[in-house]
C-alpha cells in the first residue's frame, strides 16, 4: 500500500520546510560543538608547591614527596628564600621548607615540627599538601616505629623476616578504566551531555504525541480513518518526526563525541519514545492534556534518572522504577550495556501494542454518559 510511504515522505518534507526544525538542529550543533571544545581543551596546569630541600639527607622525603606527584599538586624544588618569594607572589600555592639537620631529628625519632609549611595569602590547598607531606614522612618513619613496637613486645631473638612482595592498591572505575581525574571529568560530562539530550528528546516526543492526537480530530484524517486505520494513519506522521528527532539528536551527539556518539542506543531510545507518542496519540482526548506535561516531566527525568546523581542508590525503594525508565536504559546502552537496548527495544513493542489496542477500543470507554431526556 503505497499511503504510509507518501504520507511519511509527505510529513518529512513538511518538517525539514520547517524553520523552527532548522533552528533546532543548528542549536544542537552548536551545543555539540561547544561541548567538544570545552572537554578537549587543554586542562589547566596542576598547582605547584615549592619544596626546601636540606643540603644534604632530604632525598628519601623528596622521593616520598615526587611519588605524590599528580594531576592535582606538582612539587619544585627550590631555595627557601625563593620559594617564600614565589608563595609571596601567589605563583606558587604554598610551600614546604625541610631545616638543615631532618635527616639527623628523622633517625631520632624527633618528628615534632620537622616540616614548615609556608603559606600566603592565596594560598587554597595547603590542607592537602600538609596530608600529603605528612603521609611522605609517615612512610619514612614507618619501619622505626615497627622496629620500636617490635622490640617492645620482648619477643626472643629470631632470624630476620624474608622479603615479601608489597601489596599495591590501584584505584579503577566501575568499567575498569584507571581512575584520573581528567578521565573521570570527560565522562561526567559525556553522560551529563546524553543526559540533558535525551530530555529534550522526551519532550520532543510528548510534543509529538500532542500533534498527532491534534491531527488525528482533523477533518482530514476523520476521513482517512476508516479506510487504513488509526494506527496506520498516525504512524507514517510519526516516523518523520522520529527522523527529524534522530537528525537533530545524532548530529549534536556526533558534534560533540565524534566515534563515540552512540547513535545505536540513540536510535533504540528515539524507538521507544516513539511508542510512548503512538500510545497517547491513539488514546482519545489524551494529548489535551500534553501542554502541561513537558516541564514536569523533563524535571523528574533529570531527578530519576542517573544524570546528575545516581538515584537509585540514594533512594533503593525507587530502583525498580528508575532502572526501567527509558533515559536511564539510553545511559546503559551509552555505556556499553547490549540488554539495555534490547530491554528499550521490548518496552517499544509493548507501547506500539498498547496503542493499537488503546485504537480499538470503543468511544464509549472515553466518552461521558448522557442521560436521555424523556
Amino acid at each position: 500500500m503505497r499511503y504510509p510511504w507518501t504520507a511519511f515522505l509527505l510529513a518529512l518534507r513538511a518538517g525539514l520546510r520547517d524553520l523552527r526544525f532548522w533552528g533546532v538542529f543548528l542549536l544542537a550543533l552548536a551545543a555539540g560543538g561547544v561541548f567538544r571544545w570545552t572537554a578537549n581543551a587543554p586542562a589547566e596546569a596542576s598547582i605547584q608547591v615549592g619544596v626546601s630541600l636540606p643540603a644534604q639527607g632530604g632525598e628519601d622525603f623528596w622521593q616520598a614527596l615526587s611519588a605524590r606527584s599528580g594531576d592535582i599538586l606538582e612539587f619544585v624544588p627550590a631555595e627557601e628564600s625563593r620559594l617564600r618569594q614565589k608563595v609571596s607572589a601567589g605563583q606558587w600555592d604554598c610551600g614546604l621548607v625541610l631545616p638543615e639537620d631532618f635527616a639527623r631529628r628523622l633517625s631520632g625519632g624527633d618528628t615534632a615540627g620537622l616540616v614548615t609549611l609556608v603559606t600566603g595569602p592565596g594560598s587554597t590547598v595547603y590542607p592537602l599538601v600538609r596530608e600529603t607531606a605528612s603521609a611522605a614522612l609517615a612512610a619514612l618513619i614507618s619501619p622505626r616505629i615497627a622496629e620500636e613496637y617490635l622490640s617492645g613486645l620482648h619477643l626472643p631473638p629470631a632470624e630476620a623476616l624474608p622479603e615479601v612482595p608489597r601489596t599495591s592498591i590501584a584505584l579503577k572505575t566501575l568499567d575498569g578504566g584507571p581512575l584520573a581525574l581528567p578521565a573521570l571529568a570527560r565522562s561526567g560530562g559525556d553522560r551529563l551531555f546524553r543526559g540533558v539530550t535525551a530530555v529534550l528528546l522526551l519532550v520532543w516526543a510528548l510534543l509529538a504525541a500532542m500533534d498527532l492526537g491534534r491531527w488525528k480530530e482533523s477533518p482530514a484524517a476523520a476521513r482517512l480513518r476508516p479506510c487504513v486505520g488509526t494506527v496506520s494513519l498516525l504512524l507514517p506522521r510519526l516516523l518523520a518526526s522520529l527522523a527529524l528527532a534522530m537528525l537533530a539528536g545524532g548530529g549534536a551527539m556526533l558534534a560533540a563525541m565524534g566515534k563515540d556518539a552512540g547513535l545505536l542506543p540513540l536510535a533504540c531510545y528515539l524507538a521507544s519514545l516513539g511508542g510512548l507518542a503512538l500510545a497517547l496519540g491513539c488514546t482519545r482526548r489524551a494529548w489535551a492534556l500534553l501542554p502541561v506535561l513537558p516541564p514536569f516531566v523533563a524535571a523528574a527525568a533529570l531527578a530519576l534518572s542517573p544524570i546528575l546523581a545516581d538515584t537509585a542508590a540514594l533512594f533503593p525503594s525507587l530502583a525498580p522504577v528508575i532502572a526501567w525508565l527509558p533515559t536511564t536504559l539510553y545511559l546503559q546502552g551509552c555505556s556499553g550495556d547490549g540488554t539495555a537496548c534490547v530491554k528499550l527495544l521490548a518496552m517499544t513493542a509493548a507501547l506500539l501494542l498498547a496503542a493499537m489496542a488503546a485504537a480499538h477500543m470503543p468511544e464509549r470507554f472515553f466518552s461521558p454518559s448522557r442521560r436521555r431526556n424523556g
